[in-house]
């Protein structure tokens, strides 16, 4: 296939065209291709007369110690005989009057040959170039000067007019990041270029090959002999030929550029294109093999020691944001609440990530820091991240290009790293960065359209073009990335460690609960024995000795009986109240309406003398839940609500609320018009023996029973709580989870 056969169908566009198989080579050399073992030419290109002075129909199909001396087909065959002949290039080859180089490498199931005439030089000149170049930038103190130093010495060198080091960025987008000038020709120092300038297929080619020269890039392709091999049946695969013949709108482009030869040294850092060293001249300019091995070795050093660079500098940036990083990490953890922590230590966060602003986003809460957008913008970003893959960061330098409302408050959040501290739950901190308007100056306008029926035309112009970039923030490194990650992993640390405490708080808790749940238990049954002998003989004493007794002492007498009676029912609610905080509970699927049924026949003398309206608006539901217990929760909430109550007309309603004034769900109630309760005695009230009137006073009582229907509503994983003011009356909720 020659240029002319590739037509439009075939190249819809730089993007497709098949650079690897051009079916053609530059003329200043010759390619044969041969088979194996035979060493028969079965491709050769059509300027073979011209360069060897060899008549086609004596070389195709014919073996190579046919059309060349013995001694140099030996030449040949010893390279042959190692397991990769590239290594033996270049051969010194002798034909028709001419010493050539031969370079020979293997591909696509054949052995390639590249024959150039051979240009004399003295080695020793740019080999001692070389050695003093590879020394000097190992000295070189900043990328900057690493690519200052580059371009002049493959220009000194090679005697390029130009050179320049031209950087790819992740778009793939090229910048000319360093430049040396022989003569007076244009700069593009600072310039952009399109991706489109270097398709991704030449960009492939650049990654396999360290080195692509052009001397002249008016040439006129010579084409292969047949088109396509006939030992394969396609067309040959030059991806690694020396002298493959590049794109006819490559040869435009430089044309365009007024560039009449050039040469690309490959600069690969990390296993991926990082960039070139690009040389052009206005005439034709043929470089010898050794020059190009000088530039070759060249190339592989300096994209050594561009990674090295590289990584010193993310090394520096690592260092210098783990020391930031680590006092961050020492101030919160000093305290018990990693929001409050992350609030008090504001200007810590925000230096933690180099932000002017930050969102902290837990239990449904917002808490903005620095400059950030308003609240409900936010809200509407976290919807939006919600869908997002935060994995768990999600980083932009670009948000208004990715969430389009987020151009309303570029001023604040152009840039945003988003943190999610949870797999489970929608918990982020966001750090914002603001806008920062920047100018690219690009070689030519790169979003200029092609001309009219041009698709394989290269752009034409290459004058300064200057872009004004908007909606963008500063890039977020890769050490500030990473900080996020360690954030996690020390928030989790420290979540885990407080988790932990509080565990063995709890297990501590539980242990001194059962203990004194026990103590009481034991000790409210060993006083009970005196106190009932204190009773006895307090009334032995009256009925034997009344008569001889004064009065005052009679009195006393019976306020030790009246004394010792209460204390034994404080004993009794205590014991009551301690068994019931270490019993099991025995729970059964019972009707709550027949358990309600059961606990107000029980009040019904009290209902009858207090003449008091029990309400019940709906049915409760069945739950499985102790019912002995739950009837006792239920006698104690409605005994109160009768006993606390001196409204001429008493009510008392029970039932179930699906929007409990505090609650998080269905809850139950016991509701009255009775005297009510001060907001301050709300806690108080569920403490055992806590009366807030006196003894007497609405009847007798030992003040256990709330906080005996407290300990019951917990032991079924419930809860309890009271809405009431002074004469407004009191309602119970409590609920029972399912």
């Amino acid at each position: 296939m020659t240029p002319s056969t590739l037509d439009h169908a075939t190249l819809a566009g730089c993007g497709h065209e098949p650079i690897h198989i051009p079916g053609a080579i530059q003329p200043h050399g010759v390619l044969f291709v041969f088979t194996e073992p035979d060493l028969v030419c079965v491709q050769v290109s059509n300027n073979v007369d011209k360069v060897c002075s060899l008549p086609l129909d004596q070389v195709l199909n014919k073996p190579l110690s046919e059309f060349l001396a013995p001694d140099q087909a030996s030449k040949i065959e010893a390279a042959l005989a190692t397991d990769n002949p590239a290594l033996e290039s270049p051969l010194p080859l002798f034909l028709a009057g001419k010493n050539f180089d031969c370079l020979l490498h293997r591909h696509d199931g054949m052995l390639i040959a590249e024959l150039e005439v051979v240009i004399p030089v003295p080695f020793v000149r740019h080999h001692r170039q070389l050695q003093q170049a590879l020394s000097e930038i190992r000295s070189t103190a900043t990328l900057e000067d690493l690519y200052g130093l580059m371009a002049r010495f493959v220009a000194e060198l090679t005697g390029y007019e130009r050179v320049m080091v031209y950087r790819f960025d992740t778009d793939w987008h090229g910048e000319v990041v360093g430049e040396c000038l022989l003569e007076p020709v244009e700069s593009y120092m600072g310039h952009h270029f399109p991706a489109s300038d270097i398709p991704p297929q030449a960009r492939e080619l650049y990654a396999r090959n360290w080195l692509r020269i052009i001397p002249d890039a008016t040439y006129k392709p010579a084409a292969l002999e047949p088109s396509v091999n006939p030992k394969t049946q396609r067309p040959l695969d030059l991806s690694f030929s020396v002298l493959r013949s590049v794109s006819p709108v490559h040869l435009e482009y430089l044309k365009n550029m007024n560039v009449g030869a050039s040469m690309s040294i490959s600069l690969m850092v990390e296993g991926r294109l990082w960039g070139l060293i690009a040389c052009h001249h206005r005439q034709a300019l043929p470089l010898p093999f050794s020059v190009r091995s000088a530039c070759e070795i060249f190339g592989q050093v300096s994209s050594l020691e561009i990674a090295y660079k590289q990584e010193s500098l993310r090394h520096a940036e690592y260092a210098q944001a783990t020391r930031i990083q680590t006092r961050f990490f020492d101030v919160i953890a000093q305290e018990q609440n990693f929001v409050e922590a992350l609030i008090k230590y504001t200007p810590e966060l925000l230096q933690f990530m180099r932000a002017s602003g930050a969102a902290i986003c837990v239990n449904d809460q917002i808490h903005l820091l620095g400059e950030t957008p308003a609240e409900n913008q936010v809200k509407d970003l976290l919807e939006w991240l919600n869908k997002q893959p935060v994995n768990p960061l999600y980083v932009t330098n670009a948000l208004g290009k990715e969430f389009k409302p987020a151009i309303a408050y570029k001023d604040q959040g152009s840039g945003l790293l988003a943190l999610k501290l949870s797999r489970v739950e929608q918990h982020y901190i966001l750090w914002f960065r603001p806008e920062v308007i920047t100018t690219i100056t690009w070689a030519g306008d790169p979003d200029k359209p092609s001309e009219p029926g041009a698709i394989l035309h290269p752009r034409k112009s290459f004058s300064t073009w200057k872009q004004t970039v908007t909606g963008h923030s500063l890039p977020w490194t890769e050490a500030e990335r990473q900080g996020g990650h360690e954030l996690v992993a020390a928030l989790n640390a420290l979540v885990l460690r407080r988790t932990e405490r509080l565990i063995k708080i709890n297990a501590d808790l539980e242990q001194k609960n059962t203990d004194l749940n026990s103590f009481a238990y034991i000790a409210s049954h060993d006083l009970k024995e005196p106190l009932r002998g204190i009773t006895h003989y307090s009334r032995f004493i009256l009925e034997d000795h009344q008569a001889i007794l004064p009065e005052e002492a009679i009195k006393k007498l019976q306020t030790i009986g009246s004394l010792s009676q209460h204390s034994s029912e404080l004993l009794d609610a205590l014991s009551h109240f301690s068994k019931i905080g270490r019993m099991d509970l025995n729970r059964k699927e019972v009707s709550l309406d027949d358990v309600l049924d059961r606990a107000l026949s029980l009040l019904q003398v009290a209902m009858q003398e207090s003449r008091v309206e029990i309400r019940r608006p709906q049915s409760l539901p069945t739950m499985e839940v102790d019912p002995v217990l739950i009837r006792e929760a239920l006698l104690n909430l409605i005994a109160n609500s009768i006993r606390y109550n001196t409204s001429d007309e008493k009510w008392v309603e029970i039932g179930l609320t699906d929007d409990p004034v505090d609650g998080d769900g269905p809850a139950f109630y016991v509701k009255d018009n009775g005297i009510g309760i001060h907001q301050k005695h709300h806690h108080n009230i569920f403490k055992i023996f806590r009366r807030l009137h006196a003894h007497g006073e609405y009847g007798t009582g030992t003040g256990a029973g709330l906080a005996i229907t407290r300990s019951i509503i917990e032991r079924h994983d419930g809860r309890i709580w009271l809405v009431s003011q002074p004469g407004a009356g009191t309602t119970f909720y409590f609920t029972l989870p399912s």
